[in-house]
């Protein structure tokens, strides 16, 4: 059986920014350290450092809430994955495979990954009315390689026709009755609150990464109590 080529990890990718911020600092210290190893990055090291601060900066003023700086830190973490991801690209290159030299970079190895994960797969969801008025339970089954999941409850069918993510937006066709209720987040289950009693809802589900959106869960029509 022919040996395994050990490859940089890309899981850094899906992970927070808070956590970014961490690895970000050690991949600097350590290349630093060992730059003899690294003579000629793809990335200056001044350009992850810069990257690095701009995104713990801008984490630390999105942790109140507020949509703009929220924002801004996402555009932060995009520029901080491109280049991060391109340094790694760079250590995998000149490593040929030598996990040593790849510890020495901060980053982790794998003997297996080739590419980042792909989006996740379509979640099998579960959804009832609950005993108070207007609120409606929906779950979906635990998704491999998911960083959140978005659940939607709305007075139209949904399908993926209907249904449409793009440019992070969620976005549903419809009539000028439709109305759509989403929550996002991490866990995997829920209850849409205040919702009209006697209205039937279409609930879904679909779960993203840094990948992207996955592909719609199975609807259920409820009737909210």
């Amino acid at each position: 059986m022919a040996q395994r080529i050990a490859k940089v990890s890309l899981d850094f990718i899906e992970d927070t920014p808070t956590q970014k911020g961490i690895i970000g600092a050690n991949v600097i210290a350590k290349m630093t350290e060992n730059a003899i190893d690294f003579p000629s990055p793809d990335v200056s090291i001044a350009d992850l450092v810069w990257a690095n601060e701009d995104l713990k900066t801008r984490t630390q003023q999105a942790v109140n809430g507020d949509i703009q700086k929220i924002e801004e830190r996402d555009a932060s973490e995009k520029v901080w994955n491109t280049k991060f991801r391109k340094q790694a690209l760079y250590v995998e290159r000149i490593s040929s495979g030598d996990k040593v030299l790849i510890a020495k970079s901060g980053y982790k190895h794998t003997d297996t990954e080739v590419s980042p994960k792909g989006k996740p797969v379509a979640g099998e969801l579960e959804a009832w009315g609950n005993k108070a008025k207007g609120s409606i339970h929906a779950e979906v089954n635990p998704i491999a390689n998911t960083k959140g999941i978005v659940f939607i409850a709305s007075n139209q069918p949904i399908n993926n026709n209907s249904l449409v993510v793009k440019n992070n937006q969620l976005k549903m066709s419809g009539n000028n009755n439709t109305e759509m209720e989403a929550i996002l987040g991490t866990k995997r289950k829920v209850d849409f609150q205040g919702l009209v009693s006697g209205t039937t809802y279409y609930i879904a589900a679909i779960a993203f990464n840094a990948a992207g959106a996955g592909d719609i869960s199975n609807v259920i029509d409820v009737t909210a109590p």
